[in-house]
């Protein structure tokens, strides 16, 4: 299981097309709208030991742990990316999108203010951290010293 982490616009999405679409399951709210649709299609994933990236926002340690307990129970390998979240290169990012994609400003500082930095002893195999520069993915082994 892969879990990205990082407020709305950070490059989630992108990511997830640029390196998971090939073997792994999508699995976020803003396709599948409630959390029941989102428990049954991982247990659907867990059921059929299929690869899935959860792709939501997954800002605080709580909202992370749901997913990782579900996943080291049915023994899968977890690997967290979390994506560098500034405030404003979200907005700028944000103001290019079109319809539903587009969020509120207010919620992105919203989830920006929640965004607590992921730690090894939650449960994650590996972390990385993932920077957009220049529209490319930059792609780093987790260090403790990296700031929100």
């Amino acid at each position: 299981m892969a879990l990205f982490m990082g407020i709305q616009a950070s490059g989630k999405t992108s990511f997830y097309y640029a390196y998971f679409q090939e073997g792994y399951e999508h699995i976020n709210l803003d396709t599948l709208h409630t959390r029941n649709k989102e428990r049954l299609a991982i247990e659907n994933c867990i059921r059929l030991a299929k690869n899935f990236v959860i792709d939501n926002t997954n800002p605080k340690k709580a909202d992370r742990e749901r997913y990782i307990k579900m996943a080291k129970e049915s023994g899968y390998y977890i690997t967290g990316y979390f994506f560098k979240s500034v405030i404003k290169e979200c907005i700028n990012r944000n103001e290019q999108r079109t319809g539903k994609a587009k969020v509120p400003r207010c919620a992105i500082a919203s989830t920006s203010n929640q965004l607590e930095l992921p730690e090894y002893k939650e449960g994650f195999d590996k972390l990385y951290y993932v920077c957009l520069e220049e529209g490319e993915f930059k792609i780093e082994k987790w260090r403790e010293e990296y700031e929100v």
